[in-house]
């Protein structure tokens, strides 16, 4: 039994082409949920800052900062409610930071949502003198100003907290 070259060819390209469409279209799924994954975890990091009792953590947080000093110095004089506040915003910011950093996050969103924040809280956070190169604080406000340098680069402005 001899085998038609031209039909073998034929279905040869019949079956490549069936796969790059397969793999196309997986790519192109791919594409698409890792997209809205990213806008979901953007949102909801949105939705967690601008939650009322997050709202209430920044401003108490805003307090401590401004009455103790550089994070270092306010986190150890701050008390009860006032240190974990501090607590709260520096896990905030680390976890957005680290998002960001493995593209878990959309970042044209996230300049969008966050750019005005960035810049106020970076003025209380990473820019006061010796903070950045503290041995206990040090790693994880690198990682924040590496984000809010990111976010800043946006043309946004706006309220500070």
């Amino acid at each position: 039994m001899s085998v038609d070259p031209q039909l073998s060819s034929q279905l040869l390209l019949a079956f490549a082409g069936a796969l790059m469409g397969a793999l196309f279209g997986g790519l192109v799924r791919w594409t698409s949920t890792r997209r809205d994954r990213r806008l979901r975890l953007t949102l909801e990091l949105y939705n967690e800052f601008q939650h009322p009792l997050f709202y209430h953590v920044r401003e108490v947080a805003h307090a401590a900062l401004a009455q103790y000093g550089p994070l270092p110095a306010a986190y150890d004089s701050a008390q009860g409610e006032a240190r974990e506040a501090i607590a709260s915003i520096v896990h905030f910011w680390e976890k957005a930071a680290q998002l960001t950093r493995i593209g878990a996050l959309d970042e044209r969103l996230m300049r969008r949502f966050f750019a005005q924040y960035a810049r106020w809280w970076d003025e209380l956070l990473c820019e006061r003198d010796g903070v950045l190169s503290d041995a206990e604080w040090g790693a994880t406000l690198s990682d924040i100003n590496w984000l809010f340098e990111r976010l800043k680069r946006g043309a946004r402005t706006g309220s500070r907290r």
